[in-house]
């Protein structure tokens, strides 16, 4: 991605931000998020991260699986196992 491109996303998502911040305030207390006190800003802005990484990770949750081991530690095993009998050979 080119640097054009990404500095316009990084827009995008901090005026998609400001944006849940500000219908937040609305909805929580019934004021702009501007005419807040500390306290109450800090409440929606905790509620507004918590709606943003909620839908990350429910939009990728392989980011959150883990990073891929490439070379495990330990006995490695590149056979198949035998299957178990079935009983009624």
């Amino acid at each position: 991605m080119d640097e054009y491109a990404l500095n316009v996303l990084k827009l995008v998502a901090s005026e998609l931000r400001l944006l849940n911040g500000m219908t937040a305030a609305r909805e929580m207390y019934g004021k702009s998020y501007f005419s807040l006190g500390i306290g109450e800003k800090i409440a929606v802005d905790q509620a507004v991260q918590g709606m943003v990484s909620g839908n990350f990770h429910a939009v990728t949750p392989e980011y959150f699986a883990g990073p891929e081991i490439k070379n495990p530690v330990g006995f490695g095993t590149n056979q198949t196992l035998p299957k178990a009998p079935t009983g009624g050979d």
